[in-house]
C-alpha cells in the first residue's frame, strides 16, 4: 500500500506542469505602442478635387487645407486622438465639396490586439478596428463607404 501511495505521489507531480494553456504576449502589441500620423484618406470613386487635371483617391493629396489625425497608443493600453476631420457635401452630378473642420476633436480609451488587428474602444464602447502592417508601419481603418463617406483612413507610425 504504501509503495501504491508513491507511485501515485510521484505521479501526480509528474503530470502537474507549469504550462496553464494561459495567453502569451502578441508580438505586435510592442509594435503598436507609440504616435501615429494620419497619412491616407482615400475615397471611391478618385476625385481631381484639386482640378490639376489628375484624379486620386487619396483626399490628402488634393485638397488645400489641413486634415491632422494622430493617434497615441499607450503602454498602459489607452489610446488618444487629437485631430480635425473632413466635410464632404454633396452638390449634383457626382460632384462634392471637400473643407476641413476648425474643430478640433479629442477622443480616448482602452485598446487590445488580436493578431494584427488592433481594437479602439472610447468611453462610450464603441469599437474602432484597425489592421495593423508591420511591414508598412501602418493602422488603417477600413471604413468601407462610397462618397460622400471614406474608404478608409491610414496612419503611419511618427
Amino acid at each position: 500500500m504504501k509503495k501504491f501511495l508513491i507511485l501515485l505521489f510521484s505521479l501526480a507531480i509528474v503530470s502537474c506542469s507549469d504550462d496553464d494553456g494561459g495567453s502569451t504576449t502578441n508580438p505586435n502589441r510592442d509594435l503598436v505602442v507609440g504616435t501615429w500620423n494620419l497619412s491616407e484618406l482615400t475615397i471611391s470613386p478618385a476625385q481631381d478635387i484639386n482640378q490639376d487635371g489628375t484624379s486620386t483617391t487619396n483626399v490628402l493629396s488634393e485638397i488645400d487645407c489641413t486634415i491632422s489625425g494622430r493617434i497615441t497608443i499607450n503602454d498602459n493600453n489607452t489610446w488618444a486622438f487629437t485631430g480635425n476631420d473632413l466635410v464632404i457635401t454633396t452638390i449634383t452630378g457626382g460632384l462634392f465639396i471637400f473643407q476641413c473642420s476648425d474643430n478640433t476633436r479629442n477622443e480616448g480609451g482602452n485598446w487590445d490586439i488580436d493578431g494584427n488587428l488592433l481594437r479602439l474602444a472610447d468611453g462610450t464602447g464603441a469599437i474602432t478596428l484597425f489592421t495593423f502592417s508591420s511591414s508598412q508601419g501602418t493602422l488603417t481603418n477600413i471604413i468601407g463607404e462610397n462618397l460622400p463617406g471614406l474608404q478608409a483612413e491610414v496612419y503611419s507610425k511618427q
